[in-house]
Order: C-alpha cells, then sequence, then structure tokens
C-alpha cells in the first residue's frame, strides 16, 4: 500500500529532524515524511497535501506553493521536562534574555514558557542584531547558543522546541491513522514532555477510559469539541465547546446533538461524505463547524470541531498583524477605497485593469490622498496577491543608506554591519510587490542601482559579488513633478520611463467634494463617534483647500470625537483652519504676535548664525534633512571659519531661540518658520 506523504517545513533542518522522530515514535513507518528547512532548500512547488509548518511568519509563502487543497498544520510548541526544570530554578525577579533567531521567534518561545506555569517577568527578547544582552547576563536559547555574542554570559541551553501532542493528533486524523496511536505511548509522551495546554494535562491525568480516548484529541484544537456517536448522539464534549453553545456540563451527554445545533441537518450525515465545513447559526451566533468522521480506540463516529467565526477571523487577522508589522502584507483592497466621486471611480476602475498586467506601475498624486491604499490594493487585487508586500519611504534614509536596506548587505561591508548581514527589502519582496513611496526623494546613486533592477530583475547586497535573482513588481508614488526633476537633472530620464509604464493619478479631495462626508463620517464610525457638523462647519468644510487631503480629514475627525461634544461648532475648529480663511497670511500673523528681532542676543557674529540658517533654509526647500557635518563641508567649500563644533553650538542657540529644531539621532535640524521669517528680516 502506498505511503501517506507529510511536509515537514521548519527554518533548520535539525529542528525538522526532530519533529519527524517524534511523529514516527507514534504513527511508525506508515507515512512517508519529507522534510524541508529554509535554511538549506530552495523552496519551490510543493505536492505534498498536509503540511507542517513550524515558522508562522511563513504562511502565506507557503501556501502559495502548495496545492489548493492541502492543509497546513503550524504545530503548538512545548519543551521537555529536563529543559522546564532548568527554567523554573531561575531568580523570578532576575532579568533574564531569551535568544532566538529573530524577534518574533524570541518572543513565541517566551510565550511557550509563560504557557507552561513559569512567572518569571523580566524575560528580554534577543536576536541576531540586536545587541541588547548585557555583561554577567543570564540567557536561554532553544538550540541557538552557538550564534549568541556576549561577555560572561551564563546560557542555558533549552534544546529544540518540540510539538505539542495536538500536532500529532491533527496529523494522524488528517491522514486518518487515528488507530496507531496507542494510550501506552501516551503516558510516554508525558512522562517526558511538558503539555501547553489543559486539555493535553488532562487527557493524561484523567482515571476516566472514555475521557482519556477522547480528550486527547482536544489538545489539537482551541476553538470545541463535540464528539458524537454514529447515531448522532453525544457521547462528550470539551468545555470550550459547552461554552460556545452555551449549555451545561453534562446537559448534551446522551442527546441529540440536532436538538442543540438546529440549524444544520444531522439526519444526512453520512460517513463517506463526513468532511464537512461550514458556518451555522447558534442562538443567533455565527459558528464555524469542521465534521470530520473518526475510528479510533474502538470508538466510531463523528467529531465535530467548533468556533465561533469571528474568533477563527481574529486568528488569521493576528498572523496577518505579525507580517504586516515587518510590512510584508497588504491589508487592504479597492472596497476599502471609500467615495463615489467620478475621478475616484475612474483610478479604482484604471487600477484594477493595471493590477492585472505584471509592469511598473507610478502613482502621483499630493500627499495624504491615499497613494499606498491604491498600491496595497493593487497588490490584493493582482495574481502576486499570496505574495509578500514590502513598502518602503524613499525620504527616511540619507543618501547612501537607501542602497543597504534596499538590497541588504553582507557582514563586514561597512562599520557598524550587523553580524551575518542583513537581507534587502527586494529580496523580501520576492514573488510579491515592493512599493517605493516618495521615489522623488531618491539620490541619484540608488536611481541607478533600481534601475538595474528592472532591467535586470537582479540585485547584489552590499559587499558582495552574488547576484541575487528576484521576482518583484515595483509600484512606485511621489507627489512631485518627476519630470521637472527629470529637466532639473534630480531624477533620471531613463528610470523615469521605465517606472511611468503604468501611470496613476490620484485627485486631492478638494477635487472631490462628492467623497469629502462620505469620507469623514466612515472615519466616525471607525472612531465609534457621534458628534453632527453644525451648517456652519459643514460650509466651511466645502471651502476649506484641504492641503493635507484625507490625512488632513482623519486627523480632524480624531480631534473632533476628543472633544466630547454632540454638535461641532465653528469656534471648534482648529485655529489653522480658520486662520486660512483670513485675508493676513499665517506667516506674517507668526511674525507680528513674535518679539523684534532686534532683540535676539547672540554670543558670535550674526553672520555665523545667517550662514548655517541659510543652509538649512535651502535643504528646507529641497525638502532634505541636513546636519552639522554636512554644513561643515559647506563651510570648507566657502571658506567660512567655523568648526564642527562651532556649528553644533550655533545650532543649540538658534534652537533655544525657536529659529531651528534640532532632531534626535541621524534626523538632522530643521528650519522653523521663525527661522525662515527671520532670514526674511535679516535680508530686508
Amino acid at each position: 500500500m502506498e505511503k501517506r506523504e507529510l511536509a515537514i517545513i521548519t527554518l533548520k533542518k535539525d529542528a525538522g529532524v526532530i519533529y519527524s522522530n517524534q511523529i514516527k515514535y507514534f504513527l511508525g513507518d506508515n507515512i512517508k515524511i519529507n522534510l524541508y528547512s529554509f535554511e538549506e532548500d530552495n523552496l519551490k512547488l510543493l505536492h505534498e497535501k498536509l503540511i507542517v509548518l513550524s515558522v508562522r511568519l511563513k504562511y502565506d509563502e507557503i501556501s502559495a506553493i502548495c496545492p489548493r487543497d492541502a492543509q497546513i498544520i503550524i504545530p503548538n510548541l512545548t519543551f521537555e521536562k529536563s529543559s522546564v526544570k532548568k527554567i523554573s530554578k531561575l531568580d523570578e525577579h532576575k532579568k533574564v534574555f531569551v535568544y532566538n533567531l529573530s524577534k518574533s521567534m524570541a518572543l513565541e518561545t517566551i510565550t511557550i514558557i509563560h504557557k507552561l506555569g513559569i512567572n518569571i517577568q523580566n524575560f528580554t527578547p534577543s536576536y541576531p542584531g540586536a545587541d541588547n544582552i548585557l555583561p554577567d547576563s543570564i540567557v536561554l536559547s532553544p538550540g541557538e547558543e552557538i550564534l549568541i555574542d556576549c561577555h560572561n554570559c551564563e546560557i542555558i541551553d533549552l534544546g529544540y522546541r518540540i510539538i505539542d501532542l495536538g500536532c500529532i493528533a491533527d496529523i494522524a486524523i488528517n491522514l486518518d491513522l487515528k488507530h496507531l496511536i496507542k494510550e501506552d505511548l501516551l503516558n510516554k509522551f508525558i512522562d517526558k514532555v511538558v503539555p501547553t495546554s489543559y486539555i493535553t494535562e488532562k487527557l493524561l491525568l484523567s482515571q476516566t477510559k472514555l475521557e482519556n480516548k477522547f480528550d486527547f484529541l482536544l489538545a489539537s484544537i482551541d476553538e470545541g469539541l463535540v464528539c458524537i456517536s454514529e447515531d448522532k448522539i453525544v457521547q462528550f464534549y470539551s468545555h470550550v465547546a459547552r461554552e460556545i453553545l452555551d449549555v451545561n456540563e453534562n446537559e448534551m451527554t446522551g442527546k441529540y446533538i440536532g436538538d442543540y445545533i438546529k440549524s444544520f441537518d444531522f439526519r444526512q450525515l453520512k460517513k463517506q461524505s463526513a468532511n464537512i465545513q461550514k458556518v451555522v447559526k447558534v442562538k443567533n451566533i455565527d459558528i464555524n463547524i469542521d465534521i470530520r468522521y473518526t475510528d479510533i480506540c474502538g470508538f466510531r463516529g463523528f467529531i465535530i470541531k467548533l468556533a465561533k467565526f469571528y474568533e477563527s477571523e481574529k486568528k488569521q487577522a493576528k498572523l496577518r498583524a505579525q507580517l504586516m508589522n515587518s510590512g510584508n502584507v497588504s491589508k487592504y483592497n479597492f472596497d476599502d477605497i471609500v467615495g463615489n466621486s467620478k475621478s475616484i471611480m475612474e483610478s479604482k476602475k484604471i487600477a484594477y485593469k493595471m493590477a492585472q498586467s505584471n509592469s511598473s506601475i507610478l502613482i502621483i498624486g499630493e500627499s495624504g490622498t491615499g497613494k499606498e491604499l491604491f498600491a496595497q490594493s493593487i497588490h490584493s487585487a493582482s495574481c502576486r496577491s499570496k505574495g509578500p508586500f514590502v513598502a518602503v519611504n524613499c525620504s527616511t534614509f540619507q543618501e547612501g543608506l537607501l542602497q543597504s536596506e534596499l538590497f541588504g548587505y553582507d557582514e563586514g561591508a561597512f562599520t557598524g554591519a550587523k553580524k551575518g548581514g542583513k537581507i534587502g527589502l527586494f529580496e523580501m519582496a520576492n514573488k510579491g510587490t515592493i512599493f517605493l513611496d516618495e521615489i522623488g526623494e531618491m539620490d541619484l546613486n540608488s536611481q541607478a542601482s533600481l534601475l538595474r533592477v528592472i532591467q535586470e530583475r537582479q540585485i547584489r547586497r552590499v559587499g558582495s559579488d552574488k547576484v541575487i535573482n528576484v521576482d518583484i513588481r515595483i509600484v512606485a508614488a511621489t507627489n512631485r513633478d518627476l519630470k521637472k526633476l527629470v529637466c532639473e537633472g534630480k531624477f533620471r530620464k531613463d528610470l523615469f520611463y521605465r517606472l511611468n509604464v503604468l501611470p496613476l493619478k490620484i485627485s486631492p479631495l478638494r477635487d472631490r467634494e462628492d467623497d469629502l462626508f462620505l469620507i469623514f463620517e466612515s472615519f466616525k464610525k471607525n472612531l465609534d463617534s457621534n458628534f453632527i457638523l453644525s451648517d456652519e462647519v459643514v460650509d466651511v468644510f466645502k471651502r476649506y483647500n484641504w492641503d493635507g487631503n484625507i490625512r488632513e480629514l482623519s486627523n480632524l475627525a480624531e480631534y473632533f470625537s476628543y472633544t466630547g461634544k454632540e454638535r461641532i461648532e465653528v469656534s471648534d475648529l482648529p485655529e489653522y483652519i480658520l486662520e486660512s480663511f483670513e485675508k493676513i497670511d499665517p506667516c506674517e500673523k507668526i511674525l507680528q504676535e513674535e518679539k523684534s528681532y532686534d532683540k535676539l542676543e547672540f554670543k558670535r557674529p550674526l553672520n555665523d548664525y545667517i550662514f548655517v540658517l541659510n543652509k538649512m533654509n535651502q535643504a528646507y526647500n529641497l525638502k532634505q534633512r541636513i546636519g552639522r557635518k554636512k554644513i561643515y563641508e559647506y563651510a570648507l567649500e566657502e571658506h567660512v571659519f567655523l568648526t564642527e563644533q562651532q556649528i553644533r553650538s550655533i545650532l543649540l542657540e538658534l534652537q533655544e531661540h525657536e529659529l531651528v529644531k534640532v532632531l534626535s539621532g541621524r534626523g538632522g535640524s530643521i528650519v522653523t518658520e521663525k527661522g525662515i521669517l527671520f532670514l526674511r528680516e535679516y535680508k530686508k
């Protein structure tokens, strides 16, 4: 007889071997287990119908390359008792670092430890590149102690995490090998391994034989379980199922299941057709039911998995949220774009057609018009929707840093490079879409590198001579006139035409009056606010310019929600909106309210301050950030005798007078409106 096949996919091959041995311990050689790892294998199309995947963040990637009817099991993980004993001996008041291959895996390890009843609160996640392990610390690691770089630390190796009994039960059910799991094997398992769920613990400590035979199945799910005989009589149900169906502990036992789940016809349920998934209503609550026939430990009948519909959806949302935190998933589609105006409906129609192609798209629109919302919707509607969506704002990186983010780098590529190197955003977006926001701010060197990616579909990490093939779709966005930048020599002409294959223009909010209040009401609904706008405020909304577009409208809705008022009057509007209707220039008004600049006192000659302010004002006009090092370079070029330390002191003094704002880290400094007015007055 042909063996049933199972795929096990892990980050490291060693972990897969451990999982395989554990499954064979219960199910013997009755299945063929194929091992894959992200460490060694270039994963392509899979043929197995049942897959055990140890890495939650890879769910979408694997689902895209496996058969449509394949089932992916993400197992609960636990530790052997010997490892738990090591942890339980630690001082609960002492800070302990938990090291793993990534932040999410370190957090998952901490969660497992807490599930096992260990109440140490001072766990701190650590991973390659975090560099947060203090000298003389205690470090826990599930099999990764070789990678840990710390001074004089006590490293406790917990060994690889192993799969809980629930996963074994799920595999047995799906492969119809339930009869192979014997009670003596379950007892051996609990002697060695700490179960992570109350249900599994109950299974192994229960004195009732019938409960022993059914409780271990409960460990494979988190929702609820009802076991019924072939004649549809309830034999056993879990405490979770009891809560979902709102029944007492022994109320359903011995009763016909159809008396409690009336929206499903159990009389039509047959052994041959028992593989049913459906949403039914129970007491006006939507319930997911999953019905399977089983023949295990002498019991023949049906197992019904139950879950409140919104709870199962939450689990999917949680997984997607983990991916979104790393920018790897699109969370919007075209239905999320609110508006009935002719311009927005036309943009959505064109964008949907563009989504069906694989060409580069250039989205053009003012800041705040929802360019990323369109980019995510295009990805969601494309054939790449199951692949990653990676977004990057090109304006947030200084020249030189953007390339290391986009292309990644090898270890030792430059001073400060992380140990082991770093994967670039282009690699992360492989088989998916990369969204390059504010592409007009990209420096010329990065533009040249991007052009090669578009032409060759290859990238090379910084400091590496290895070429990596990538399959990506590029969606770029800008609020600037790229043609003008091309004429000024600030944007490559060849790159512009490579990106502008499919141009998509998004209209500003001021041109979409029909959508203005429709969008505003959607923001109110999301904020759960019930305030109304007075007729005067409605009139102001219609006449206001909305320079910040939808983002400004969203901010205003949130602002009103915090006023606590049921009716918003003109007097409740922020000052900047009212000022926009006044004849006086807001900047001039600020100038009138400020003290005379003649009264400002400086410690150095005024020309030094004017030089610094001029350079900062030029950077401001170019929408660039500038720091003291760059100002010092300008000083050398123009033979202005200022040291870098003197420039630092000048910046701090200008900040005291509110003429500039010095940002933390590598953010540089920016000139304020007051500083711009000061320069204007000085020139007069």
